[in-house]
């Protein structure tokens, strides 16, 4: 299991900073600390988890077909 700790003067920027982890397999954990330099937040990911969005297939945007529906 990983642990990272998110640290930002504002909660503007910490809600940004977090937001582009998710994508990764972070996931919350806890609620935000206010502190003298700003707010944090305490995210963790199972290492297995890393892996498997490597792994997984890019996402191919399919074009949806267009039908005539004849009366």
């Amino acid at each position: 299991m990983e642990y990272n700790i998110v640290v930002a003067p504002n909660l503007e920027t910490l809600a940004t900073e977090v937001a582009v982890l998710f994508p990764q397999g972070w996931k919350l954990k806890g609620g935000i600390i206010e502190h003298t330099d700003g707010f944090s937040q305490q995210l963790v990911r199972q290492t297995a988890d890393k892996f498997k969005k490597q792994r997984q297939a890019p996402v191919v945007a399919t074009r949806q077909r267009r039908t005539k529906w004849i009366e």
